[in-house]
């Protein structure tokens, strides 16, 4: 044997034994898919505060996007400013000197872009850090709310550490300095607006009866104050004098931030309908400056036995119906105007519909047929997937401490550990029709798709390899449908083998993780109709995608 035959053997038997040792790198070809779009996409991932620059555009927040972007006013075209990790801006203002400031709710980190492009933290540790604003001497302020409750003064050039004027005042939200120098914003858990000397720490009530006050604006008079209700959907406008209170336009619930410009056009955004709206007050008119479908599509369902495909989506700041086969938005249960809260993860159970959100830290059981929310369970352990078993019990993935729990039907819930050890659990299938009943789960932080028996909870590796796994579902044909997130791909992985076909590759799923958030952070969701359709969401572009059989080739 010559030495150019002895290596060639070399190499096939190492590449043989690779192949033995991490079946899922064995790819076998793809079938025929047909990739289309569902539900169009958008530029934002929920559109939060707003800002004027002064030179004809709107600066907007997208938090769950980590992106500052910015808006044509004249065309409505939408560029990106500040991309991820650095952009997550729940809100956003302009300094005295052209600098950006936006503030980082997740990340507790208060950002700075001077004129010249350079960006740098100014203050940290501040976790829920929200709103913003300048008084007219350059003293600048933020609050916290959610993940604290704290008004900061902070020094605009990160020079010395932020000091504290006010705690526990019922989370003020968007807020702005008015003619006098006062503070005036919104008390969310108090439904008021409020004015506060932030020299003395006094707080005085201007008006109040609001569903959730979410931001205020004064117009150029400077005597009137615009409110945003998010829980109502209205825009409100306040005689500061008086309090007094004229609703002057209904738009729709979930909205989050305003801003007036020197015309007095006032600027909307809406984190569920992920849009910009202006209301022009001299005859009363709104228009779309920015629009959207979905906001930020995480978690998929379908039931299995329903031939128009419905999909149920995740939606973060929505649970939304939409028709796999016409892309059809039959039903929205909206965040802040319901008790749900916050979705990023859903299944299908025969009665219910469970969602889990690592954004607020809970699970949420919800009758199927009536969209109530019976059960509200808390969880702060980073959650991702949940699911219903045959006896109404619930498994939990909890992403932060890598187990599976069991939620016990009893309240309050206890919990049982079914296992632990697993390195990010992020997407949960059931299997619980086998001899041995289980639950398939992606583990993100390991590549790794793995069954657990809920039986007693052994564990056994299906697939291995993978990068950043995360949205899992069965096919009819028993295959694992996965979002390979980290590869930009969507894999068929054969449970018994592990034997891996990529179905489609270069997609635009996996925004950057996000300090804060779990493993997974928005989860990339899939499912399968009974047709052998398979159905994406898009993170990166807010869009709902399928993935259709090659005529005559319906199971992969």
């Amino acid at each position: 044997m010559n030495s150019s035959t002895s290596r060639f053997l070399s190499r096939s038997l190492a590449a043989w034994a690779l192949m033995l040792s991490a079946p899922s790198l064995a790819a076998s070809p793809a079938k025929a898919y047909r990739q289309e779009e569902v539900v169009a996409g958008s530029p934002f991932q929920g559109v939060h505060g707003l800002a004027l620059d002064g030179k004809g555009h709107l600066l907007a927040g997208n938090l769950m996007g980590q992106t500052v972007h910015s808006v044509d006013l004249s065309s409505g075209k939408v560029s990106t400013l500040v991309g991820p990790p650095l952009g997550g801006a729940d809100d956003v203002a302009v300094g005295p000197d052209g600098s950006i400031y936006w503030t980082g709710y997740f990340t507790g980190q208060l950002m700075r872009r001077t004129p010249d492009g350079k960006t740098r933290v100014i203050a940290k540790d501040l976790p829920g850090l929200n709103s913003l604003a300048f008084r007219r001497d350059g003293r600048f302020y933020v609050t916290q709310l959610g993940r604290g409750d704290a008004l900061w003064e902070v020094d605009p050039n990160g020079r010395t550490p932020p000091r504290k004027v006010l705690s526990q005042h019922g989370f003020l939200n968007g807020f702005q300095f008015g003619p006098d120098d006062r503070l005036y914003g919104p008390l969310l858990l108090k439904q008021q607006i409020a004015r506060i000397d932030v020299d003395t720490g006094t707080i005085e009530v201007v008006a109040e009866g609001f569903g959730i006050p979410t931001a205020v604006n004064f117009d150029s008079s400077r005597e009137n104050l615009y409110v945003v209700d998010a829980a109502r959907g209205e825009l409100v406008r306040v005689r500061v004098a008086t309090g007094a209170k004229e609703v002057v336009a209904k738009l729709a619930s979930g909205l989050d931030n305003l801003e007036v410009g020197p015309d007095d056009q006032v600027y909307v955004s809406n984190m569920v309908d992920n849009d910009i709206r202006v209301f022009n007050p001299a005859d009363g008119s709104v228009r779309t400056l920015v629009e959207g479908r979905l906001s930020v599509p995480a978690g998929l369902a379908v039931a299995p036995d329903d031939p128009d495909e419905r999909l149920y989506v995740a939606d973060v700041h929505a649970l939304r119906q939409v028709g796999g086969r016409d892309g059809m938005m039959t039903q929205t249960t909206r965040v802040l105007s319901t008790r749900m809260t916050f979705p990023m993860n859903v299944s299908l159970g025969t009665k219910h519909v469970v969602l889990s959100s690592g954004y607020l830290g809970n699970i949420q059981v919800l009758d199927k047929a009536t969209g109530e929310v019976l059960r509200t369970i808390p969880n702060t352990n980073g959650i991702q997937g949940a699911l219903e078993l045959p006896d109404g019990t619930l498994l939990v993935a909890e992403a932060s401490t890598g187990r599976l729990v069991r939620v016990d039907t009893a309240e309050p819930a206890g919990t049982t550990v079914l296992t632990e050890g697993l390195e990010g659990p992020v997407g949960l299938v059931a299997d619980t029709e086998a001899t041995e009943p289980g639950v398939y789960v992606t583990e993100v932080r390991s590549g790794r798709v793995t069954r657990v028996r809920l039986a007693d909870g052994a564990r056994r590796t299906v697939a291995k390899g993978l990068k950043a796994p995360e949205g899992i579902a069965r096919h009819p044909d028993g295959g694992l449908i996965v979002a390979e997130v980290g590869r930009k791909r969507l894999v068929r992985i054969d449970p018994a083998t592990g034997r891996l076909t990529v179905i489609a590759s270069g997609l635009r799923i996996g925004l950057p993780e996000s300090a804060g958030m779990p493993p997974g952070h928005i989860p990339t969701g899939v499912a399968v109709g009974n047709s052998g359709t398979i159905y994406l969401s898009s993170d990166v572009e807010s869009a709902l995608y399928r993935f259709v059989p090659a005529q005559g080739d319906a199971r992969p």
